[in-house]
This record gives C-alpha cells, structure tokens and sequence, in this order.
C-alpha cells in the first residue's frame, strides 16, 4: 500500500475538459469566467442538429475520449494524497467523550486500509468477488470503500434501514463471503436467516465485541462472527500481492430505492465514477473543495449521492468529517465541525427557511430588519457576488449562519426540486454558492445550476460531454417538439446495467440511452424543470394530469404533517390526501383553532373528527395556496391517520421515499370512502 511520502510521486491529473475541435485543456479559471457570462446564463443549452432535438451544453467545450489519471477509485486516493499540501487529514469525526474533532492522517488511513485488505484476502475474497457493507458513514466505512477496491472487490452497499426482506434480496444477488455491518440487529439478521443465505461465511460487527449470544447463534449457524478489531488483527503482519482494478471494472452495485418494486442494483464502473470527478470537477467553479478544507457527511452510504460526492471531495484533497448518526444532533453537529461544503437535500433546507420565518413571524421588527438586511444583500446576488462578511451578515444572518458552523462555502442540493425561494434565501442569508444538481443512480450526475447563477427553480442544463433528449409521453399529452417529455440521458458516466436483471435494463437502456422515468420540460433559457416521475403522475376526469410529488412536497412542508400520500382516479374531478400528523404539533394546532378539548382526547378519535378534518384541510389549502398550488391539485378531502408511514411496514423506501403502488392498495377502501363522501370544501358540517 502506498505511503503519502511515495503518493506524492504519482502523476498528477491531465484535465480532461478541451475546447471543441483542439487539444488544448480549459483551465478553471476560463471555466469560471464562462460560467459566470452572462450570454451562457441566458442560454444554457445548445440544440444538436437532428431530429432528436438533442441538447448539450452551451459551452464550446468537451470532455477528451480516453480518461485521463486517476482513472479508478484506487487512483483517486493515491491522487488525494499528493493534492494535498495544505494538511495531512484525509478524514475526520466528532469524538463522543470530548466532542472534539479527530483526524485520520493518509498514511493511518492507508496503513489501515491494508490491513482490511489483506483481512479480505485471508477470508478468501477474490476479484470480483462482492462484500457487502452496512455501515454508518464513518472513517471504518471508507476504509472498507479503498480496502475492498484495492483487491479489486466489488463494494456492496446497504441502506441503514432496508428491511429484512429487502436485504435478504441484495445479498442473494451479490452473494458476499463477508458482511460487514455496524450493529449486533443487523449481523442478527443475517444470521437468523443463514439457511437462505449459504454464501454468507463471515460477519463483521463494527462496534465493540459480539455478545456471547450472538457468537452461540453465528456459531449453530455456521457462520464465522468477529468484531472489527479482530478482523483487521487478520490483516496484520500478513503479506499479500494486491490486487489492482481496471477502469473497466465493476466498482460498486448500487441499489435503486423500489418505490415500484424490488430495489435494483445498479453496475457502476471506475470509470464511471471517475469521469465524473474529471467532468464535474472541472466545471463547477468555486463549488470545487479546496484540499484541506472540511466537508461535512451525513447522508447513507447505499445511496450514490452521498458515495460520489465524497470520493468528489477526497480525489480534490478535501477533507471529509462525518456526523454521529444522530438526526436530532446534527446541526450540532455541524457546529462542532464547522464544514466549508455541505451536501444538501431539499428537505433539509425547507426546515431551515420555514424554521427561520417562523421565528421572524413573532416578532414584526425583528421582519422589517431581516427584510431590509435581505434586500440589500439580495441586490449583490443580482450582481453575481456571493458574500458573508458584509455589515448585513454581521448584524442580522449570522446567526442563521452558525446554525451550519458559520463558515460554509459552497452547498450542492440534489434528490428533489428545489423552490426558487428557499435557493434564494440559502444564497441570501448565508452568503455561500448554492448549485442545484440534477442525476440518478443510472446517471450519476447529469447537469446543475451555474454557481453564479443568482435565479432557482430550475435545474441549469448538463455538464460537458452529457447529452439529453426528451421523448415523447403521448399518453400524458407531453411531447419532445414542445420541448417537454421524458428525459433520456447519455454519457460517459452512466451506468453499465441492472446486475441479473436484464428485463429491468432493457427498459431502462435503450439504444445507448438511459431513459429515466422523470418528465421534464425546457425552458426559454435553455435549463431544465422537473415535472414529476412519469410512472407517479395521474389524470382527474376534466383530463388534467396531476403530479403528486410536487403537490406532497408543499402540503408536507406543514408541521402538522408528518406523512402525506396524495391520489387521485380518472373518474373522479378531485385529488384527495391520507395523512399522518405529527401528534405533538397537530394537538397544539387544535388548541389554537377551537378544538381546546377535543386535543387531548386520544388520537384516532381526533382523526375521526369529521369538523377537525375540514378545518385543517381548509389550513391545508390556505398553504397550498400561498406556495403556488394550482385548483387542482389541491385536495379537496382528506383521512387523518394514526398508524405512521414507515419501512418496516413497506409503505417507505430505504431514501423515506413512498410506495405508490403500496400505499394506493392499502388505502384503497379508504380512499373509496373519501370519494364517496365527496368534497369537504363544500359541505357545511
């Protein structure tokens, strides 16, 4: 394994992104400067001659056709290692007794990643051979990522919370020798279903040492269980050739969320990942880590977002330091890190905007003052300056600032649309670049916003060397020659197929593209909006059709609101709503809204309150109203419901995302029941 004193020999990246028609490299700052033009701002795509209305950037500008070094994730380290200059942290976490941050130096990192590696081989682990890992992010899950990789293994990733059944599939696909997890529940999983699960040799358990009980159970089951010092102590000492993967490689299978069905497991190749890191990083300006600054990770490590965007990081010389697992404590821990960038989701930053505005609603001075402060700065934005050191910043957003550890820089959001506001108030208030991106497990990343573009709502267009066509959806009434329909993408970073799912991929793989089940629809400035999923979107009888994400997105904003599955049926002229509340918030609410006694009755008879359920449906769509919801696609009834949406009872996906085709077959009857009592907009109760 390579030392940081030899890393820094290797050779350093050719940067792959040319002019079009030369050989000659565009260096950042030309990339910088075109982003920031304002003739790309107001054309952000280019339509190819053809029939298919391809669009590709506007930029003249392409990605060179062979991949330059670092050209695998084992690469990308060895690369991280020599960028880095400015420290000697490749990653860190919060200690639990102290609450200080720890580092991990490169050479710790890589001596330790031997070790694992070498502990793989004694277990019998051969290229290609999958291990899958169930881990928290944390220092132990990228060793695991750079050990398993150097022995040319294929990384098997698990959602924290998938459900048994949902593992079970995973590992009967990959068929690992080892597991590796991070608690004693999911080692048990395993090991309760050993008969169905031959191929599973060894267990790993992350924390501590197994319980004595558990060892008995591994050991009836004829399964080898060890704590995570006992399996890097196998390591130790031994001598091992290793094993160096090819670019063409599988790097990792990463699993779709199943919101449809059975999740899928996507092929994802080194070189794969490692276009991106050449493509992306060389075009998104100052959304770049600098090596040695400090990248704050918290999203699961099964999901591709939060992968990508920390070998992104890392492969810059970045420094990643990672959360304690706790939802309730991470923004302090974000405090206690103070993070330069942060990976965002919109859900995250809409709890942050409604938190802030419900604060200023108390008080109209303190309004007015934020509202002045925020125009001026907001006059900057329209300038294309970014700035958090202002007299406004000082007086009035600091505060907001420190609730992310005051010193970010620059934010990436993905997953779900953003609105315009909040983008613009993240902008605003804490001064940092914000990029809305936009990609998939199949795509990994497609396109986003230009750091120095001060508008939101819409998702910029794609990264050099990405292509993007709509096709059409006739029978949702989209079509490509009105520039809206479903996008289809091509690239060097998509994926290589569904592994043992040829149907799967055939649907989604056709002829060089990846058709991705999302409707888009192009703007005049040439970005690209998100409509909705097209296997989501449902049609009301006066043949509107309804996009039931965008619609939940806004109704689930209300704190009331802890869950929320919208529907609608092609007889019927209104859309309706089964919803969870959150109990503390909903009884507070029924206080505040004439219900003083009826809030402290139990919950089901609360949800039962037919005078209860119109009144906050009429608050529903009073909110819906103020945040742009056409007639239609408010709800015109509702169900209050006490039982909560969750994964193990199948109506949540491992990304919290829901069921559809679940969720309508559960509360079919209930739905039935809504439609037949008709709209509570109407009725005088």
């Amino acid at each position: 394994m390579l030392s940081r004193i030899a890393a820094v020999r290797l050779p350093q990246t050719v940067r792959s992104i040319t002019w079009k028609g030369t050989d000659r490299k565009v260096t950042t700052e030309e990339i910088s400067k075109l982003l920031a033009a304002s003739k790309f701002m107001n054309k952000m795509t280019a339509v190819v001659p053809g029939p298919e209305r391809i669009r590709v950037i506007s930029l003249d500008v392409e990605a060179e056709k062979k991949l330059q070094y670092p050209r695998t994730v084992y690469e990308a380290f060895q690369y991280a290692a020599a960028q880095n200059k400015t420290s000697d942290r490749l990653c860190g976490w919060i200690d639990p007794a102290t609450e200080e941050v720890k580092y991990l130096s490169y050479d710790q990192f890589f001596h330790e990643s031997k070790q694992l590696s070498f502990a793989l081989l004694e277990l019998g682990l051969k290229p290609k051979d999958f291990a899958a890992v169930s881990l928290m992010n944390s220092k132990e899950f990228l060793e695991v990522m750079y050990g398993t990789t150097s022995i040319s293994g294929v990384l098997q990733p698990l959602y924290p919370n998938l459900d048994a059944e949902a593992v079970k599939y995973v590992l009967k696909q990959g068929e690992p020798k080892i597991y590796i997890c991070d608690n004693e529940s999911k080692a048990r999983l395993v090991i309760d279903n050993a008969a169905s699960l031959p191929f599973v040799k060894t267990v790993v358990v992350g924390k501590g040492v197994p319980s004595r009980d558990l060892m008995n159970d591994a050991r009836a089951a004829g399964i080898q269980i060890m704590g995570i010092n006992a399996f890097l102590q196998l390591g130790k000492d031994k001598s091992h050739e290793l094993i160096l993967p090819k670019q063409e490689d599988m790097y990792t299978l990463i699993y779709t969320s199943g919101t449809t069905g059975k999740p899928k497991g996507a092929i994802i190749t080194h070189e794969n990942i490692l276009w991106a890191f050449h493509i992306v990083s060389n075009t998104v300006g100052p959304l770049r880590p600098k090596p040695g600054e400090l990248t704050f990770c918290y999203m699961p490590t099964g999901h591709i977002y939060e992968i990508l965007f920390e070998l992104l990081v890392i492969a810059e010389g970045g420094t990643v330091v990672y959360w304690r697992g706790d939802i309730k404590k991470m923004v302090d821990d974000m405090k206690i890190v103070k993070p330069h960038y942060i990976p965002m989701v919109p859900r995250i930053m809409n709890k942050i905007f409604d938190g802030v505005n419900e604060k200023l609603a108390q008080s109209k001075i303190k309004r007015a003052i934020f509202n002045y402060a925020y125009n001026k700065k907001k006059k900057l934005l329209q300038r294309g300056i970014m700035r958090n050191d202002t007299i406004y910043d000082k007086l009035v957003f600091k505060k907001i600032q420190d609730l992310l550890g005051g010193r970010v820089k620059s934010m990436i959001t993905s997953s779900a649309p953003l609105s315009h506001e909040v983008m613009e108030f993240f902008k605003v208030a804490f001064g940092c670049h914000v990029s809305e991106v936009y990609g998939s497990t199949e795509t990994l990343i497609v396109g986003g916003t230009s750091p120095f573009d001060h508008t939101g709502g819409h998702l910029g267009g794609p990264f050099p060397s990405v292509e993007i066509k709509l096709i059409d959806v006739p029978e949702l009434g989209y079509y490509a020659k009105d520039d809206v329909g479903e996008i289809c993408v091509r690239s060097p970073m998509m994926f290589r197929g569904y592994y043992k799912n040829e149907e799967a991929t055939k649907n989604t793989l056709i002829d060089g593209w990846v058709v991705t089940g999302d409707v888009g629809r192009w703007t005049e400035r040439g970005t690209l909006l998100i409509i909705d999923r097209k296997k989501d979107i449902f049609k009301l009888s006066q043949g509107e059709y309804i996009a039931p994400e965008k619609v939940e997105s806004v109704y689930g904003r209300m704190d009331q609101i802890a869950n929320i599955f919208i529907d609608g049926r092609g007889d019927q002229r209104f859309c309706v709503a089964v919803i969870v509340p959150e109990e503390a918030l909903f009884r507070d609410w029924l206080k505040v809204n004439g219900f003083e006694e009826e809030a402290g009755l139990p919950l089901n008879e609360i949800c039962g309150n037919i005078k209860i359920r119109k009144t906050f449906l009429q608050d529903m769509r009073n909110f819906g109203t103020a945040h742009d919801l056409g007639s239609l696609q408010q709800i015109r009834n509702l169900s209050l419901e006490t039982t909560p949406f969750t994964v193990d009872c199948g109506l949540l996906t491992s990304t919290l995302k829901v069921k559809r085709n679940v969720a309508r077959e559960l509360f079919a009857a209930r739905i039935d029941e809504l439609y037949r009592e008709g709209s509570l907009v109407d009725k005088d109760i």
